[in-house]
C-alpha cells in the first residue's frame, strides 16, 4: 500500500508538470502566432517602402537593412500555426491537442492544410473525451501519411445549427489496405508492429456517449474521420 501510494503521488506530480509544460507551450505558440499576424499587418506597408527605397537614386542601405532586420527578428516561422480562429477556441483542452498534433504534423514535414469557423463553442462536459478522440486520430493520421511518398494531412472544425464536425483527413499509400468493417476491433490494425488498441479506444468512448458519432470513409487515396458532436437536447 505504502508503493502504491508512493507511485500515486509521484504520477499524479507528472501529470501536473506535464500539464503545466503543455499550457506554457500553448502559450508560446500563441505568442508566435499574434507575432506573425502582425508582422502580416505591416508586410505590405514594408514592401512598399523596401521599393520606393530601392527605385530612389538616392536610396539608404542602412534603413533597408533595417527594415529586414525587423522582419527577421520579429517573426519566427518554425512550427507555427496560422489560424486566428483556432486560437480563440474556447477549450484549453481541446485547442491543445490540436495545435500540439498540427505542429508535429507540420515538423515531420507533412503538408498540413486546416481551416477552423469563427465561434466554435466546444462543450465543456465533452472536452476530455474530445480530447482523447482527437489524439488518437492525429497520431493514426500523421503515421499513415508518411507511408506515402508526399505525406498530407488535412483538419477542419465546422459548426452547424445543432452539431459541430471535427474533420480528419490524410493521404494513405496505395499498397495500404483498410477494412472499414474491422478498424474499430481490437487488435485490428494496417500498421507493422501496432498493437490496434487505438481506434478501439475510440470506439469505447463513443458508444458510451450519445452525444458523439464517427464515420470513416475512404476514397481516391485519402481516408477520412467524422466526429460529429450533438448538441444537448
Amino acid at each position: 500500500m505504502l508503493v502504491m501510494g508512493y507511485m500515486k503521488e509521484v504520477r499524479s506530480k507528472y501529470e501536473i508538470r506535464h500539464l503545466k509544460e503543455r499550457n506554457l507551450y500553448i502559450e508560446e505558440l500563441e505568442r508566435k502566432n499574434t507575432e506573425l499576424r502582425r508582422f502580416k499587418h505591416d508586410y505590405k506597408n514594408l514592401l512598399t517602402s523596401l521599393s520606393v527605397s530601392l527605385r530612389s537614386n538616392n536610396s539608404n542601405n542602412d534603413s533597408i537593412q533595417r527594415l529586414l532586420d525587423y522582419a527577421d527578428s520579429n517573426v519566427d516561422m518554425t512550427s507555427t500555426v496560422e489560424n486566428a480562429n483556432l486560437y480563440h477556441l474556447n477549450d484549453d483542452l481541446v485547442k491543445g491537442i490540436i495545435i500540439t498534433k498540427l505542429v508535429a504534423a507540420k515538423n515531420k514535414h507533412i503538408e498540413t492544410n486546416f481551416e477552423v469557423d469563427q465561434s466554435i463553442l466546444i462543450p465543456k462536459t465533452l472536452s476530455v473525451e474530445i480530447t482523447r478522440i482527437l489524439g488518437i486520430l492525429f497520431d493514426n493520421a500523421i503515421e499513415a501519411s508518411l507511408l506515402t511518398n508526399n505525406p498530407e494531412i488535412s483538419f477542419a472544425l465546422v459548426t452547424f445549427d445543432s452539431y459541430l464536425e471535427f474533420i480528419v483527413k490524410n493521404n494513405i499509400a496505395s499498397s495500404e489496405k483498410i477494412n472499414l468493417d474491422q478498424i474499430y476491433q481490437t487488435g485490428y490494425t494496417s500498421k507493422k508492429d501496432h498493437n490496434g488498441l487505438g481506434l478501439s479506444t475510440v470506439n469505447k468512448i463513443i458508444h458510451s456517449n450519445s452525444n458523439l458519432l464517427l464515420q470513416n470513409k475512404v476514397k481516391d487515396g485519402y481516408f477520412s474521420t467524422i466526429l460529429t458532436i450533438l448538441e444537448d437536447k
